[in-house]
């Protein structure tokens, strides 16, 4: 916090020299005095601008200010500011919002940026504009000069490399927000840029903090990741080893079943996580059209796997079904573990597909050791017990599996001539007799 407040007063003392004339402005600083935001009404009553400043270090990916509502659900009018691609100036964003989710860009909305905008002391970012148009917008949204207390509401990103000069960018759930209100009357003055404080002690003047929430997390994704790893990573192919090593049809189909369970939650948080950002929205990233796909097969392979095994218990023989069942089971958890790793860089935390990687190398090498030890102890207990026997029980694949082979009867021998009874002495009269 102290850090924080210090970068703020030491890029501020570069960014508005002592000599700066001050205009008419209310101003709010965020609780941890990581966000400032200084707004400026004109009294010209021919003008429509408003002149605004912020000011934020060079930690948070970025930050927002919304005009008008003390909810994002409130319709206001976001200014969003990021860092720039070369790292040394702001982009400015107007954005609307449409509820809970992350706010859109709207290119009707006229905001410049004026001299003062940048990176100062390598520790700070400050951005000076005017908009031309944020006092009122559609769907009634506005703001009211003449109130004392317009409500506005505020957000701060997570700490992450965001820089770019686009202003559409898509970008991380924020991790602290809050509302205030802000005295536009005390704002109100002759127009220009207003000047944020170059005190240490900096605080509010003409605004209000309502509500502050900070380390928020957005827990639908967390959740949606780690059902779907423990899924497609953990349960499904511990389910083949129950089978393969444990002989167990029964235990078999509860473990898939319960990786199905997690699989259809993981699914339904992924369809509303999708509709929170703006990156994924039209549902058409690789990600979201393998997911798709593999659901669809997660629902056929389950519906196979049923009807084996209920013709397998009435006919104790191999079905058609089998070799479909098994070969699609293996596509579907590959296809799984794969769109994993497309996950993480859509969430644009692509570093965790390092322990992704990890975990699967793992899973992978442990996965190998158990079958192939397991099928050794099987096949050596099974010949101990049984040594005419290759298998024994429930066979996933009986059709790769050696036949007996079929005695050829003896010589002479004539099929469906029943055995004639043979007595000693003289054979009966009318019997059949053998040379």
């Amino acid at each position: 916090m102290l850090t924080s407040m210090r970068q703020l007063v030491l890029a501020l003392l570069v960014a508005f020299p002592l000599t700066t004339i001050a205009a008419s402005s209310s101003l709010f600083v965020s609780p941890k005095k990581d966000f400032a935001f200084a707004l400026n009404v004109p009294n010209d009553t021919s003008s429509s601008d408003l002149f605004f400043s912020l000011a934020f270090p060079v930690s948070p990916s970025w930050v927002a200010v919304g005009l008008g509502a003390s909810t994002m659900g409130g319709n206001p009018l976001v200014l969003m500011a990021y860092p720039s691609a070369s790292g040394d100036s702001v982009t400015i964003s107007p954005r609307r919002s449409y509820g809970h989710s992350e706010p859109v860009y709207d290119s009707g909305v006229n905001v410049t940026a004026l001299p003062g905008t940048g990176l100062f002391n390598d520790t700070t970012y400050v951005f000076e504009g005017v908009c031309s148009n944020c006092r009122s917008w559609s769907r009634n949204g506005k703001i009211d000069i003449s109130s004392a207390a317009q409500e506005m509401v505020y957000a701060i990103g997570p700490s992450a490399g965001t820089a770019s000069n686009n202003p559409r960018e898509s970008l991380k759930v924020h991790e602290s927000y809050g509302s205030f209100t802000m005295d536009l009357v005390h704002a109100t003055g002759a127009g220009g840029v207003p000047v944020i404080p170059t005190v240490k002690d900096i605080t509010s003047v003409g605004a209000a903090q309502k509500l502050a929430k900070s380390g928020y997390k957005d827990n639908k994704a967390i959740l949606h990741a780690v059902f779907m790893i423990l899924a497609f990573v953990g349960i499904w192919p511990f389910g083949i080893l129950v089978l393969r090593v444990g002989g167990s049809p029964r235990w078999h189909a509860i473990n898939q079943t319960v990786a199905f369970g997690l699989v259809l939650v993981g699914a339904i948080l992924g369809f509303v996580i999708s509709t929170s950002y703006n990156r994924s929205k039209k549902f058409n990233t690789p990600h979201q059209v393998i997911g798709i796909l593999v659901f669809v097969f997660v629902i056929i392979q389950l519906g196979l796997g049923f009807l084996h095994h209920r013709i397998y218990k009435k006919t104790q023989q191999p079905t058609k079904i089998a070799p479909v069942h098994v070969w699609l089971g293996r596509l579907v958890i590959l296809l799984g573990v794969v769109n994993g790793f497309t996950g993480f860089p859509l969430a644009l935390s692509p570093g965790y597909d390092f322990a992704l990687l990890g975990v699967v190398s793992f899973v992978l090498l442990s996965f190998l050791a158990i079958l192939f030890i397991g099928t050794v102890f099987r096949h050596v207990r099974q010949k101990s017990k049984h040594p005419e026997l290759e298998t024994t029980g429930y066979d996933l694949e009986p059709w790769a599996r050696a036949q007996p082979e079929v005695q050829q009867p003896p010589a002479g021998y004539i099929v469906g001539d029943p055995q004639t009874p043979v007595r000693m002495g003289v054979p009966p009269q009318g019997a059949r007799q053998f040379v």
